[in-house]
């Protein structure tokens, strides 16, 4: 029997949980806010660029690792891992043999899906959190969570909808889907009812259990808030918002593909194993991601159709690809996703010791 060990609420620590999933943006935005004007400079721009090599773009990368990582995942997801790729690609080929038809709609799809994308992540986490931490959350509370996180992407996505125009990702342009003013209006009020919901609900719940809720059950809806809510005029904040959402997604997807490599390794020299698994994860996903962001478009340029119209059209394909795929592997419901993510550094750091069997006494 192994030594008993009080489950951990955090993947790593307090600290490095709490700048991870929000924190560290939280901070950002403040900073930038009081002691910069908020543009996009030069150094800004440079500095979000390098960052995407690291961070977001290896961010995408891990989800087609943990899908495509062995045979076993790609038969149990067989419509994610093979049919969804298929239709993509044709989607792309279509794209660019109708750069006016079906380009711009292909990116529209992209950008209305990528803050529903990040809301979904943000719930998530939420619930992970509520999970690990024993927190009960019924069903109430993740609809009126949702409805807030969901929200806030709902409101500024509906403000950018309103009116007649258009907007463009690399150099494609797509239409804007003229909404009235009253929608946004509507959905900031439905936000906020929804957040005085859950948290008059979580307050209801810690005084039946006789406990506080993890402070850290709040942060992403905070984060989210401050992503698109109060984040969205000052540019310079914006061009990191991806940045951050991918280190939250990071953060989980190292811990499941630790927890997992330990499962199918056994508890031989941990250390030696989380070191080893950790590069790893990192190699593989750095290249993953030049490999999807970097090297995909420039094929794609070498039709003739300019490395702009390349980028914006694969780009999204492999955006979209990310959102599909992640709504499926993540499902908590699942225990082979359910039990990795109960993990934590410090149990595969330093996994609880074997107790030695009592020995057995025998007459002489």
């Amino acid at each position: 029997m192994g030594a008993e060990r009080t489950p951990s609420l955090y993947f790593v620590s307090a600290p490095v949980d709490f700048a991870l999933v929000g924190g560290a943006s939280i901070a950002t935005f403040f900073g930038l806010s009081l002691f910069h004007d908020g543009s996009r400079t030069e150094t800004i721009w440079t500095l979000s660029a390098a960052l995407v090599w690291v961070v977001n773009w290896p961010h995408f990368s891990a989800t087609s690792q943990r899908l495509y990582r062995s045979r076993s995942h790609v038969a149990q997801y067989p419509v994610t891992a093979i049919a969804v790729p298929l239709l993509l690609a044709a989607a792309v080929v279509g794209a660019f043999l109708s750069p006016e038809g079906v380009a711009p709609w292909l990116v529209k799809l992209f950008v209305l899906w990528s803050p529903y994308h990040f809301s979904g992540q943000s719930v998530g986490i939420s619930l992970l959190y509520a999970r690990r931490g024993g927190f009960p959350i019924g069903r109430y509370e993740r609809l009126a969570l949702s409805g807030f996180v969901f929200g806030t992407f709902l409101v500024q996505s509906a403000l950018g909808e309103t009116g007649q125009r258009t907007a463009s990702f690399y150099s494609v342009e797509y239409p804007t889907l003229g909404l009235p003013m009253l929608v946004p209006e509507v959905l900031r009020i439905a936000m906020w009812v929804c957040g005085a919901t859950f948290v008059a609900l979580a307050v209801r719940t810690s005084l039946r259990a006789r406990r506080l809720p993890p402070a850290i059950l709040f942060l992403p809806a905070i984060t989210q808030y401050v992503w698109f809510v109060l984040g969205w005029r000052v540019a310079a904040f914006n061009e990191f918002v991806p940045f951050f959402h991918a280190l939250q997604y990071l953060l989980v997807a190292w811990m499941m593909h630790l927890a997992e490599s330990a499962q199918e390794r056994g508890a031989s020299d941990p250390r030696r194993q989380v070191v080893a698994q950790s590069v790893r994860f990192a190699l593989v996903n750095v290249a993953g991601g030049a490999l999807l962001f970097w090297l995909l478009p420039r094929i794609g340029a070498l039709g003739g159709y300019g490395l702009p119209f390349a980028s914006a059209v694969v780009l999204s394909a492999v955006q979209i690809h990310h959102f599909v795929v992640d709504g499926v592997i993540w499902k908590l419901k699942n225990p082979r996703v359910a039990s990795p993510l109960s993990a934590s550094f410090r149990d595969l750091w330093n996994p609880p010791q074997e107790r030695p069997a009592p020995r057995v006494l025998r007459a002489a």
